[in-house]
C-alpha cells in the first residue's frame, strides 16, 4: 500500500505526554481509499509499543543514508540500530518526467521495522516560520514550468496549466497536508498569533518518496518529511527537554548551518537559522586557519586541553552568541519563556568551549547533549558519530505519533 497522505512533520505532543489522536488515509486502489484513526497517550507513561525506522535521504555529510531504528517498550525508549545504509539507485527527481524512473529501496535487515519515516533534503523544499499571508503567496506561486507539468489529484494524475491556479488558496487545517500548484503543504500555527510553521515539497517528489520502499515488505512508508522539520523534532526525547516540560531554547548545530529552536510547553515558538554563520565544518576551518594546525589535529585541539582554541573560536562564535541572545530576548518578551537551560545539540567536537564561552558572555546555563541521550542503547549499536543521525532520529520521533 502506498500512503496517499503525508502525516504532519510537527509532532510535539509526544514529549508533552498528552492525549494525541491521528488519522491516516491510505490509497488502496485508484478509486478506493480507507481511513485509519485512533488515539493514545504519548510519553513514557503509555503502554503502547512502537518500532519504527527513521531515514535521512541525500544528506551532504554522509555518503549513504543515515538510519536509526527506535522502539518504545514498557521500560522506555530504545535505540536498536543506527548506521549508514546504501542510498537507493538514482537521484531525487527534479522534474515530473523523472518520476517514471522509480527505484525500489530494500533496507538492510536491521532496519526492517514495520514502518519508516523518510526525511528528505531537497533544493525544491521549504521549511520555516512565516505569516499566513507569506504562506498563501507561496502556495499561490507553485512550481516553475520546467519543474512540473502535472499534479496529483484524488490519487490520480491530472494535467495542470503552467501558470498558478486562479483559485485563492486557503491555509490547511493544522497538520493536514494539502496540494497547491504542484506542491504538498503542511502548516502548523505558532503559539504567537499570526505566525505559522510551514513545510512544502513538490508533489512529484512526494510521490517518488512514497513509492520508494517495496510494497508488501518491511518497512512501509508512514511519513514523508522535510529534513529541517525532522531536525526540529530531534530534541523531543532529550532528558533536558522533558525535565523542562517542553519549555526551552535549543541550539542545533549541523555541518553547514546553525539553528535556534524555541519550544513552550512542547509547542514550537521559534525556528530560525543563524544568519551569516555556517556549521561545525566552518568552525574546524576557522580553528585550523587561525592556529595553523592540520586537518588531522583540529579535532584533538577542540577536545583536548593541551592547546587553548578559544582565541581562534571567538571570531566564529561571536555572531552565534549575539543571535542566541536575541533569541532569548524574543522568547522572554514574546512568550514569557525564561528557561534556565539552553540545550546544545549536534556538535561532534568543541561543545565544552561553546558552553564555557556562552556562559561567560551571556550568563546562561548551556547543556551540551548527545543525540541519543534519553534512549537505551542496544548491544553493539555504534553511537560514536551520533551527530550524523539527528535528522533521521527526529524523523522517527515525529512519526511516532502515527504508531500510538
Amino acid at each position: 500500500m502506498t500512503p496517499n497522505y503525508t502525516p504532519s512533520p510537527f509532532n510535539f505532543q509526544l514529549a508533552r505526554k498528552l492525549q494525541v489522536s491521528w488519522m491516516v488515509k491510505i490509497q488502496l486502489t485508484k478509486t478506493k481509499t480507507i481511513e485509519i484513526g485512533g488515539s493514545g497517550s504519548g510519553g513514557s507513561g503509555s503502554s503502547a509499543k512502537i518500532d519504527l525506522t527513521g531515514l535521512e535521504l541525500f544528506a551532504d555529510a554522509c555518503e549513504g543514508a543515515p538510519a536509526v531504528r527506535i522502539a518504545r517498550k514498557s521500560d522506555g525508549w530504545h535505540l536498536t540500530a543506527a548506521g549508514s545504509v546504501p542510498l537507493p539507485e538514482g537521484e531525487l527527481p527534479s522534474r515530473w518526467e523523472d518520476v517514471s524512473r522509480q527505484p525500489v529501496w530494500k533496507l538492510p535487515k536491521a532496519f526492517q521495522s514495520p514502518t519508516a519515516a523518510l526525511a528528505v533534503n531537497s533544493t525544491l523544499s521549504s521549511f520555516g516560520q512565516a505569516s499566513a499571508e507569506a504562506i498563501l503567496r507561496d502556495m499561490a506561486q507553485g512550481l516553475t514550468r520546467e519543474a512540473i507539468p502535472a499534479r496529483l489529484s484524488g490519487g490520480a494524475l491530472q494535467p495542470t496549466g503552467t501558470s498558478p491556479s486562479s483559485r485563492k488558496p486557503t491555509l490547511p487545517p493544522p497538520g493536514v497536508a494539502v496540494s497547491e500548484n504542484g506542491r504538498r503543504f503542511s502548516v502548523k500555527p505558532f503559539a504567537e498569533e499570526g505566525f505559522h510553521l510551514a513545510a512544502s515539497l513538490p508533489e512529484f517528489q512526494a510521490l517518488w518518496l512514497s513509492r520508494l520502499l517495496p510494497e508488501g515488505h518491511r518497512p512501509t512508508t508512514s511519513s514523508i518529511q522535510v529534513a529541517e522539520s525532522a531536525l526540529m523534532a530531534s530534541p523531543l526525547l532529550q532528558p533536558t527537554f522533558l525535565e523542562a516540560k517542553g519549555s526551552l531554547l535549543a541550539i542545533i548545530v549541523r555541518r553547514d548551518a546553525i539553528f535556534f529552536a524555541g519550544y513552550r510547553n512542547g509547542e514550537p515558538v521559534l525556528w530560525r537559522r543563524c544568519p551569516g554563520v555556517r556549521g561545525y565544518e566552518a568552525m574546524r576551518d576557522a580553528v585550523g586557519k587561525n592556529l595553523g594546525v592540520g586537518d588531522d589535529l583540529i579535532n584533538d585541539v577542540l577536545e583536548d586541553s593541551l592547546v587553548d582554541p578559544r582565541p581562534a573560536l571567538e571570531p566564529f562564535l561571536r555572531p552565534v552568541l549575539q543571535q542566541l541572545d536575541l533569541a532569548r530576548v524574543y522568547l522572554t518578551g514574546k512568550h514569557h519563556l525564561n528557561s534556565g537551560n539552553v540545550l546544545l545539540l549536534g556538535l561532534p567536537y568543541g561543545a565544552t568551549h561553546w558552553k564555557n564561552m556562552a556562559e561567560e558572555s551571556l550568563k546562561i546555563h548551556v547543556v551540551p547533549a548527545k543525540p541519543f541521550d534519553g534512549l537505551s542503547i542496544g548491544k553493539g549499536v555504534d553511537v560514536s558519530s551520533g551527530h550524523l543521525y539527528l535528522v533521521a532520529l527526529g524523523a522517527a520521533i515525529a512519526a511516532a505519533e502515527v504508531e500510538l
